[in-house]
C-alpha cells in the first residue's frame, strides 16, 4: 500500500500531519541477527531474523499551546493497550519510506522531554518536542 495521506498511527489515532514539523520525520526498520558471531578468520557469521524492528521518530511542531500539547499525548495515551499503559506499549503504524508502505508492529513510546518555551498566567507554549516509537516488542493484534 503505497501513501495513504498520513504518517503515523497509534492504535486507531492517526497523529495529525499539523502536528508534526517539517523535515523531522524519520521512520526505518532495523534489520536483527540472531547471535552474530565472527570466526578465527574475521568472517561475520549472521543468521537474520524476519522481523525488523520498526522505529519512528519525529518532532511536533514549535509552539503548540498547552491545549493542542495535552490533547496529542492525551489522544496516544488513549490508544496504550490495557493493562501495559505504564509502559506506554502501542500498536504503531507508520509510513516506511524504504517500502513506499506502511508496517504495524506492536511496541511502546519512548521517553519524551516537553520543554516549555514560556509560561504565563494565561498559556503555556511549548518548543518543539522529539516522540518516538519503537516496534518488535510483541506480536500487533491482528
Amino acid at each position: 500500500m503505497a501513501y495513504a495521506g498520513y504518517l503515523i498511527k497509534i492504535g486507531n489515532y492517526t497523529i495529525p500531519l499539523s502536528m508534526i514539523k517539517a523535515d523531522s520525520y524519520y521512520a526505518y526498520v532495523n534489520m536483527q541477527d540472531y547471535e552474530p558471531w565472527t570466526d578465527a578468520k574475521g568472517y561475520l557469521h549472521r543468521d537474520a531474523v524476519a522481523l525488523k524492528a520498526l522505529k519512528v521518530e519525529f518532532d511536533t511542531k514549535a509552539m503548540l499551546n498547552n491545549t493542542e500539547f495535552a490533547t496529542l499525548i492525551a489522544n496516544i495515551r488513549a490508544e496504550f493497550i490495557s493493562g501495559k499503559e505504564y509502559a506506554r506499549e502501542c500498536d504503531i503504524t507508520a509510513y516506511i519510506p524504504e517500502y513506499d508502505s506502511y508496517v504495524t508492529q506492536r511496541g511502546y513510546m519512548a521517553d519524551f522531554k516537553p520543554q516549555m518555551y514560556l509560561a504565563s498566567a494565561t498559556e503555556i507554549k511549548y518548543d518543539s518536542c522529539r516522540l518516538a516509537f519503537i516496534g518488535g516488542v510483541t506480536e500487533a493484534a491482528d
